[in-house]
């Protein structure tokens, strides 16, 4: 398989997919988008995991797309049987200047402070306590 061919064909059925790694932390995979939100992740330690991975993701979740239905029958049999991890989601807050939530790029479960990505104040986060 040929991953540039066929994440070109991923793009021309408009299905976003997100890449990314940190040396030996394993390459996270994500179908979806940082604005719309994310269906499914995974983390798979070969780039040549990637594909398979992908493919029966699209396969599952956008069965209708012109890319799901140029798959071969067992990888859409195959996607339908499949579970798949919902993403996963760190600490969420809200600018206090501007009302924007802060992405959380990271992901983090706390986060202590940010600059806001709307309107590029800086954040000090105070953690309430718990009784």
């Amino acid at each position: 398989m040929d991953i540039t061919a066929e994440l070109q064909k991923t793009y021309n059925s408009e299905i976003n997919v997100e890449i990314s790694w940190l040396w030996d932390g394993g390459i996270d995979v994500r179908l979806g988008d940082r604005l719309n939100g994310f269906v499914a992740e995974t983390n798979v330690p070969l780039v040549a995991d990637i594909l398979p991975w992908l493919e029966e993701a699209i396969a599952h979740f956008y069965p209708d797309s012109t890319y799901a239905k140029e798959l071969p029958m067992e990888v859409r049999d195959r996607a339908r049987r499949q579970i798949f991890l919902a993403p996963r989601v760190g600490a969420q807050v809200r600018c206090p200047h501007c009302g924007s939530p802060n992405p959380n790029l990271g992901r983090m479960e706390e986060i202590i402070a940010f600059v806001c990505s709307h309107c590029g104040a800086g954040v000090e986060v105070i953690t309430p306590k718990v009784q």
